[in-house]
């Protein structure tokens, strides 16, 4: 067994924001412990127990757990596998937290970076904890070539959430990611994972081919294997995609299936997003009345502000596409109570200033500087509404005889369509 000392010192020293000449005070040389923390030297037990004592650690010395890592490892794994298959995340990560004073854990290296990559993968779900992440990032260079395609997805998710890098440097490792992966030994469950990861990823980056490359063979497992969640979520996804291609069959026919999965297994809090998106394609072919039920239905059975809006946004398009003004209104209405001064849906102020100033105030020049916003909002992290707003702004601007800025916001709106295609 490959002892652990150095990434537990480093990492609790590093979570304490104690500095190396602190903690190495009385015990050792400054150098000496930069050496521990690196892997670099063997201190002796009386250094260790020093430097535990210090950090507040309580790590077993004089016993030799070998023979409990093989099951301790298993137990991690297991754990992380059932959160992620089944979509209990908060649940099973109760489990693994417990882990972090385990004794075998703080003594194995193999197991220790086991549990910081199990922490980080948890930590990037919703209401997780990304500090985790960030840990790993400190012991990066005692990964193994499987952590490391991990840590790399880990990060690709990190850096599109809280938009810590632009899309060229997210895409390019997601690209690395795909390739590693092809030659890793990840078993079959956690490939199928990373994979519906990497698409619904590709998705958000208009990269809708890919997505549904990326999809297809982790539904293929989801379905092998009954996690019904999982399967559901596949089709979401590919189906989002083919829409996004105006293969509006293709993406209902996935639509329906994830439907009749969520009805057979009652899993009925996926059926606001299902009816949301079946709404969008019968709008998308012309069929406004029934298109206008399901986004009714989408609304009605969601829970949660920031659902219900995507809902009421589909609302405020079906609207506007029967030329409905006291609809329009009803659902600006609507939209600004769900809304209220919540700061993490300051997007659909953005929104709502566009309708209201079209639809309310009918002033061109407040509509004109409102898509501007929404467009210097949403370019960075969307590129759908920001093709929307674009191709919007363009034509506003041109008819009111603002020919030359009108060209390059259409130019935007090319160069988005272009890497759809």
């Amino acid at each position: 067994m490959e002892y652990n000392f150095g990434n537990l010192i480093k990492v609790e020293r590093m979570r304490k924001n104690m500095k190396q000449s602190v903690l190495a005070r009385g015990i050792c040389s400054i150098s000496y412990l930069s050496k521990i923390e690196n892997n670099q030297t063997t201190p002796s037990d009386e250094v260790l127990e020093l430097i535990f004592e210090r950090l507040e650690l309580d790590v077993p010395l004089y016993y030799d757990f070998s023979e409990k890592i093989d099951q301790t490892r298993k137990e991690i794994r297991d754990t992380l596998k059932e959160a992620l298959l089944s979509r209990q995340e908060e649940k099973y990560f109760k489990r693994i937290e417990k882990f972090k004073t385990n004794p075998v854990v703080l003594q194995s290296k193999e197991l220790y970076v086991t549990l910081l990559i199990t922490l980080a993968r948890f930590g990037i779900t919703p209401g997780g904890n990304v500090q985790y992440l960030i840990e790993v990032g400190w012991i990066k260079d005692q990964l193994s070539n499987d952590d490391r395609i991990r840590y790399d997805l880990i990060q690709c998710i990190y850096m599109f959430l809280y938009q810590s890098a632009d899309r060229e440097t997210t895409v390019n490792l997601l690209e690395k990611v795909g390739k590693d992966m092809a030659n890793s030994g990840l078993p079959d469950w956690e490939k199928a994972d990373m994979r519906y990861v990497m698409g619904a990823l590709y998705h958000r980056f208009t990269d809708y081919s890919q997505a549904i490359d990326y999809v297809k063979p982790a539904l293929e497992y989801f379905q092998e294997n009954f996690c019904l969640e999982r399967i559901i979520e596949s089709h979401m996804i590919i189906g989002l995609s083919f829409k996004r291609r105006k293969r509006y069959t293709t993406a209902l026919e996935h639509y329906e299936k994830a439907a009749k999965v969520a009805d057979k297994a009652n899993l009925n809090d996926y059926y606001g997003m299902l009816y949301n998106n079946m709404g969008d394609i019968y709008f998308l072919i012309g069929d406004q009345e029934k298109a206008q039920k399901y986004f009714l239905d989408s609304f009605n059975v969601k829970e949660g502000a920031k659902s219900k809006l995507y809902s009421v946004m589909s609302l405020l398009e079906v609207n506007v596409a029967q030329n409905d003004i006291d609809g329009i209104m009803k659902w600006l209405t609507v939209g600004y109570e769900l809304k209220g001064n919540k700061e993490n849906l300051i997007e659909f102020d953005f929104h709502f200033d566009i309708y209201v100033n079209k639809y309310k105030k009918l002033d061109q020049n407040e509509l004109i500087h409102s898509l501007k916003k929404a467009v210097d909002y949403f370019e960075a992290y969307d590129e759908y509404y920001t093709h929307k707003y674009a191709l919007w702004l363009s034509r506003e601007l041109r008819s009111s005889g603002k020919y030359k800025l009108a060209t390059e916001y259409y130019e935007k709106t090319i160069s988005m369509m272009s890497r759809w295609e």
